[in-house]
């Protein structure tokens, strides 16, 4: 485990209500982004997860790419952000060797709570496609150095 920052500028983000094993849905609709919007994905898929109950819950999704974007009138689903920036995150490397994300997330705040870390309430899943596989980096960001004990 690892303190690590997290930035990218330029992104898409999208959101969807889904139940938390379908979360490779959302990341095909964000691969698909580009080849319908003339812009080029130039970084990882990364996405939050909201668990509501009964393991359905609010994904988002984001996609770094090329440059600014507008999207049409009535397009509601996707939007552009200009950054995303982690400072200071606690680094899981290879979460999916866990039973899930919560799982993983869980093992991340058992680590901090040993070295007297706070962290936030939510995780990032940062999804790098090696030779047609996802290897998957956690991220759980780190309340205020000043509230560290």
């Amino acid at each position: 485990m690892e303190i690590r920052g997290l930035h990218f500028d330029h992104l898409i983000m999208f959101r969807v209500r889904n139940q938390k094993e379908n979360w490779l849905e959302g990341i095909k609709v964000m691969e698909d982004f580009p080849l319908n919007h003339e812009v080029y994905k130039n970084g990882p898929v990364l996405f939050s997860f909201e668990e509501e109950e009964d393991g359905e819950g609010l994904f988002t999704y984001f996609m770094p790419i090329n440059t600014e974007i507008e999207f049409e009138e009535g397009i509601t689903d996707f939007a552009y952000l200009n950054q995303y920036q982690l400072n200071q995150s606690l680094l899981l490397r290879h979460a999916q060797e866990e039973f899930d994300f919560r799982t993983a997330y869980e093992k991340v705040k058992a680590y901090a709570a040993a070295e007297n870390l706070s962290v936030e309430d939510s995780y990032i899943c940062v999804l790098l496609n090696v030779y047609g596989e996802y290897i998957i980096d956690l991220y759980v960001p780190l309340k205020e150095w000043s509230e560290v004990q």
